[in-house]
């Protein structure tokens, strides 16, 4: 394959999102060097491309960087255009080899057509020709139609690759070419160079989303907060359009908590914040990897099939 299409959503924002992309584009250039060109579908095109800008030196070869180009999924009424486009097969990319991703690239969590059925959908083409990979998460499947889907997508795949055993055997009943690999972001948590930390007052780390948000979750965390009295508590908002509302909820109940804006730091400055860090409560995913590789002492809200595979 030349030229490649990676639909993998990056989101505006979202801490995790920008992170994961380094890690991907590295593994797709470091396994397919016959690339030529690397589309990559985003939400915000000029936020990514600034964010990559910023951050690429540490992260991709200059090779690498100049492959890649950004497409911005169109919103609202535009974006169901741009799906019947696609859906017709007029879309300028229909001829592109796809690497299709996500934290749970496969899941029945969410709703229609949001379960994943829009692969088959959007990239019929695609599908039937077998120009495809499938990248991360394989959620287990509990409905009827998601059984179908991962039927009719699993064994069409040129490869998968899962992040964990309960991906990974789910999705070997369907194909016999997957492999394990450590999570795309690993290498980066990892290999990070940071400064002694200079501050003597020490601190905690805190996060929470709109759909883990409820009274025994903010209670978890009021307590967790109350455990560590005398540290600073920072909060950590993964993504800056959802997580920013649980801060201001707690701050009601916890006055002295402050939030970090990462949008605002590079990306080694923000996970060194992670490993500098006394412990930690979150409810998204995101927050995982990195405390466990720093050894953290962390809690979890969890309220995700993905985060008890993770975890346990």
């Amino acid at each position: 394959m030349k030229k490649a299409y990676l639909k993998w959503y990056y989101g505006y924002k979202n801490f995790w999102d920008e992170l994961l992309f380094f890690g991907v584009v590295d593994r797709i250039f470091s396994n397919y060097p016959e690339i030529k060109e690397l589309v990559v579908e985003v939400g915000n095109k000029v936020r990514m491309e600034y964010w990559v800008k910023k951050n690429h030196n540490e992260y991709l070869s200059k090779d690498s960087y100049k492959k890649i180009s950004f497409v911005e999924i169109k919103q609202h009424h535009w974006r169901r255009l741009t799906h019947l486009i696609s859906f017709l097969g007029f879309w300028k990319y229909r001829s592109y080899f796809k690497f299709f991703g996500g934290w749970e690239v496969l899941s029945d969590e969410r709703i229609f057509p949001h379960d994943w059925r829009n692969i088959p959908l959007l990239f019929s083409s695609t599908v039937r020709k077998w120009r495809f990979m499938l990248l991360g998460g394989i959620g287990s499947p509990k409905k009827r139609r998601t059984k179908i889907l991962y039927k009719l997508l699993l064994p069409r795949a040129k490869g998968i690759i899962t992040r964990e055993q309960t991906s990974y055997k789910t999705a070997l009943k369907r194909n016999r070419l997957v492999t394990i690999y450590q999570d795309f972001s690993q290498n980066i948590i990892e290999n990070i160079n940071c400064k002694k930390q200079t501050k003597s007052d020490s601190y905690v780390l805190i996060n929470c989303n709109l759909k883990s948000r409820n009274t025994k979750a903010k209670q978890d965390i009021i307590d967790f907060c109350q455990t560590h009295s005398q540290h600073k508590k920072i909060f950590f908002p993964c993504d800056m359009n959802d997580d920013i509302y649980c801060f201001y909820d707690l701050q009601q109940d916890i006055p002295d908590l402050e939030m970090y804006d990462w949008t605002k730091n590079s990306l080694q400055d923000s996970l060194c914040l992670f490993k500098f860090a006394t412990a930690a409560i979150w409810a998204r995913l995101h927050f995982l990897l990195p405390l466990k590789l720093y050894k953290k002492d962390f809690s979890a809200i969890r309220y995700a099939e993905k985060i008890y595979k993770m975890i346990d």
